[in-house]
């Protein structure tokens, strides 16, 4: 044997390579047929094998089976029973079971030699964990092994099945050498968001040289607002927790995915530096000419995840109108957006307007402009050469700015002090998710167009403050369509994250159902790409015409958690499974940790958990509170939760929170919000 590491020679021979005339054995491919052993009769679609030419062994992913038999066409099988299914044969016709094997790599003897010359007539053996690492070129890795899959073979090890992560080399991931990552499946059936999670889980830990952070986009409910919560809480160490972890039925990982992970190398654990960012609920803009955002409560913003306790790292999304003008294509309908409507908001532009007031204060200036040119008996008709029906149209248009912007706008100027941006340069280890799934439409859209592109903007002036930025698109057909007839400034950025972003430190991951319909440029620059279950009228799209027969009908039956993996260095894709992300997603988290109703001691613990790391009992907060108005028992909790949100906490924040509960109630004009009284204070400071 020329590599006998890379022949599973415990199960021994499990078949033998075939050529014929019309099939011969080439360099990408062969054929054989399969013993009748225990161990061959676990050979199926996407399992690894290995055979021998001369001097190389050939390391080939396995596709296609068919069996075979002497029959010259189905009608001799109906003459030989006369017609009658139920009779027996009096021999067994003889069939074998041949694979077609699709060769990943080939080793030479030599080490200093390539070799691609077709496997002779010989053994077919089990393929083994170094052999299938060699076959997907993890030595010639020039960065991190990330593991993006675990793939398992038919030959046993230890008496599970053998299992070998999938790797793909971190700088075709993350880039510079190539970049990206795109996923393709069906809705609620390929667990597209599931294995990205994964795959950023993955890289953080793996890539431990470098600040790693990624960026994500909620569209659905609370799928991602909570993923600082572990999938399950020991009993032992918080009974209260996991009571409400079994209400909710969240019953943690199997231990079939805690082994997938042992076997990854990857540890479970929940994403520690979470930030969510969502935009106020509309209605909840106070109207006043300077607004503070860290004065504003997680409480009057459109997210799932708002619960004392749990909002403390929830931060807004607030605009000014100079933050919304740039994007005026996206907010007004096509049909108002003419020169002379465009004309007008770059003027708007040019003069600085900012804020809301700012606008309609320069409208007042024109309307005095006019009224003064009518009181002086001359006939004008414009001004700074805007008809003045152009700005009576934007005037009118306008007014329904706020509603349209769903939350976004502020009416006055935005200060945000130190509080951190949807925006903003990324820590370390950040997942940063923006909730817009209470949004529809343009809000939706008018922010993820804005935080990708002001990110790119980061990225190109080297203030992205991690050395690696993930920025994970769902529905990526909607935002960079294929073909010329939609074009936006996000399709354009997202062209030129794909094409550039790999040299600027930024990688999209993006996801979607329909893989056809989304712009080429995006595609192709893709250096990995994964496809779960895929519909037939996908399928049967020219983007797929390089995958076998056999492949495309796996691709149409995927069960959920299993994926196909084409990467740069593999030379055929191959089929792997992964295990469910270690974080808490959907439902379970707004049953586990949104307001307990009725019940303000929850609330209580809650904060403490995330304040101290040794929480008070919560029968100890229960006779705390007792007889307290539920009301001043909030009231005490936000000024706690103010002061340490604003830096100027307590060291013991449950003594701080009782003594603020001993203070007299406010009530009515008397109190304020302690939000506001804490950042006034600091701005008083500063």
């Amino acid at each position: 044997m020329l590599h006998d590491m890379f022949l599973d020679l415990t199960s021994g021979p499990i078949g033998r390579v075939v050529t014929s005339e019309e099939s011969p054995a080439t360099a990408h491919e062969f054929f054989f047929w399969t013993a009748e052993t225990e161990a061959a009769q676990n050979l199926d679609i996407g399992h690894i094998v290995a055979a021998e030419s001369e001097d190389a062994t050939a390391v080939a992913v396995l596709d296609d089976p068919r069996r075979y038999s002497d029959l010259q066409s189905f009608l001799d099988d109906f003459y030989a029973y006369d017609g009658d299914p139920s009779l027996e044969a009096l021999s067994e016709r003889v069939e074998i079971l041949v694979f077609r094997a699709r060769v990943l790599a080939t080793k030479h003897r030599d080490d200093r030699k390539k070799s691609k010359r077709p496997v002779r007539t010989g053994p077919v053996f089990f393929a083994t964990n170094a052999a299938i690492e060699f076959a997907l070129g993890t030595d010639d890795f020039s960065g991190h092994r990330i593991p993006m899959l675990l793939h398992e073979n038919g030959n046993e090890k230890n008496g599970s099945p053998q299992r070998t992560p999938l790797y793909v080399d971190e700088e075709y991931l993350l880039g510079p050498e190539a970049g990206h990552l795109n996923i393709t499946g069906m809705s609620g059936l390929s667990t597209k968001t599931s294995h990205a999670l994964f795959t950023i889980a993955s890289t953080f830990q793996t890539v431990e040289d470098k600040k790693v952070a990624a960026l994500m986009f909620n569209v659905k409910g609370a799928d991602l607002l909570f993923l600082d919560k572990p999938v399950e809480v020991s009993a032992e160490d918080d009974p209260e927790l996991a009571e409400r972890y079994e209400k909710a039925g969240q019953r943690g990982l199997p231990a079939e995915d805690r082994e997938m992970y042992e076997s990854l190398g990857i540890e479970v654990r929940p994403f520690e530096n979470l930030r969510v960012f969502a935009p106020l609920r509309y209605g909840m803009e106070s109207g006043e000419r300077i607004v503070h955002a860290e004065g504003i409560p997680a409480r009057k913003l459109n997210t799932l995840r708002r619960a004392r306790g749990e909002d403390s790292c929830v931060y807004p999304v607030i605009w000014e109108l100079g933050d919304v003008l740039p994007y005026a294509g996206y907010v007004f309908e096509p049909s108002d957006m003419d020169d002379k409507f465009r004309g007008f908001i770059e003027e708007l532009r040019d003069r600085g307007v900012r804020t809301t007031a700012d606008f309609y204060a320069l409208l007042d200036e024109i309307e005095d402009y006019f009224e003064a040119a009518r009181e002086a008996g001359k006939n004008v008709s414009s001004w700074n050469g805007h008809n003045h029906m152009t700005i009576a149209k934007v005037r009118n248009r306008f007014k329904v700015l706020p509603n349209k912007c769903g939350g976004l706008l502020a009416h006055g100027r935005v200060e945000h002090g130190d509080l951190p941006r949807a925006d903003g340069p990324f820590e370390d280890n950040e997942m940063r998710v923006v909730d817009i799934s209470q949004l529809t439409g343009v809000p939706q859209d008018l922010i993820v167009t804005s935080v990708i592109s002001k990110i790119w903007e980061l990225a190109e002036t080297g203030r992205l403050g991690v050395d690696k930025l993930i920025i994970f698109v769902d529905e990526l057909n909607k935002y960079a369509p294929s073909g010329h007839s939609r074009t936006s400034s996000l399709k354009d950025t997202l062209v030129d994250i794909s094409a550039r972003g790999r040299h600027l430190s930024l990688t999209l991951f993006g996801a979607q159902q329909f893989r056809s319909k989304v712009e080429d440029e995006v595609i192709g620059n893709a250096a990995t790409s994964l496809y779960g279950r895929i519909g037939d009228e996908e399928l049967t799209n020219a983007s797929y015409r390089s995958f076998s027969g056999t492949t495309r009908e796996e691709l149409l039956q995927l069960e959920k958690g299993r994926l196909l993996l084409r990467h740069a260095h593999y030379a055929v894709p191959v089929f792997g499974r992964f295990p469910r992300p270690p974080v808490l997603m959907g439902k379970q988290g707004t049953d586990i940790f949104g307001e307990q109703r009725g019940d303000p001691a929850s609330s209580v613990l809650a904060v403490m958990r995330n304040l101290t790391a040794k929480p008070p009992a919560i029968a100890a907060i229960r006779s705390e509170i007792a007889g307290v108005p539920e009301e001043q028992v909030y009231e005490a909790l936000d000024a706690v939760q103010a002061a340490h949100r604003t830096g100027h906490g307590a060291a013991d924040p449950y003594k701080n929170f009782r003594w603020n509960l001993k203070r007299p109630a406010r009530t009515g004009a008397s109190r304020r919000d302690a939000s506001k009284v804490l950042s006034g204070l600091d701005r008083m400071r500063d």
